[in-house]
């Protein structure tokens, strides 16, 4: 993403509301090949959107922002898990994990709580869109199912709900800490 488009978002939000108290970045992308198949073209493009374009909205709409307010946003478990094929999607989401911490001790002192929030394998509409055969996106499905504790995919009400805490006053003690959402998987 463009600095300049993800700078616009403070600007276009101005001109909806003079104020947020609470943030959610949930945008990135997820390009996966081996890594000696990895493109440069790829990396750059994972890059540009999973953390540039997140660290430039949230610049963006920082004087918006009020005291106290909440910012969550969104990495992965592939941040601190270890799949094939994943090594720069993996990458972007270790940034956007040590980000967040960062963010956190930055933003402090505007009262401003940023934590980050780390799903597993959700049923959504993005296993449509990676280009990969219907049987191979089963196969997926099945063998995260099988490794999860609750034995089925997250959804995306339940991330949803779990940014909802993150954002609301009822998290007003939890700044700078990762809430993993992955149904107790367990890879290896």
């Amino acid at each position: 993403m463009p600095a300049a488009a993800a700078l616009a978002l403070g600007e276009e939000v101005k001109k909806h509301a003079t104020q947020l108290d609470g943030v959610f970045l949930n945008a990135g992308i997820a390009l996966f090949a081996p890594f000696e198949a990895a493109s440069p073209q790829s990396f750059e493009d994972m890059f540009n959107i999973n953390v540039r374009g997140l660290f430039f909205q949230l610049q963006s709409v920082l004087p918006l922002l009020a005291n106290p307010s909440s910012v969550v946003i969104t990495s992965s478990i592939a941040a601190s898990t270890a799949q094939p094929g994943a090594s720069a999607y993996s990458a972007t989401k270790a940034a956007v994990t040590s980000l967040g911490r960062t963010l956190a001790v930055e933003l402090a002192s505007k009262g401003i709580r940023v934590n980050v929030l780390s799903p597993g394998p959700i049923d959504t509409t993005i296993f449509d869109k990676i280009g990969f055969p219907a049987e191979q996106i089963a196969g997926f499905k099945q063998a995260m199912s099988s490794k999860s504790l609750v034995g089925r995919l997250g959804t995306s009400e339940e991330v949803a709900q779990s940014a909802r805490f993150l954002l609301s006053s009822a998290s007003s003690n939890v700044t700078g800490t990762e809430l993993i959402v992955d149904g107790g998987v367990r890879l290896t």
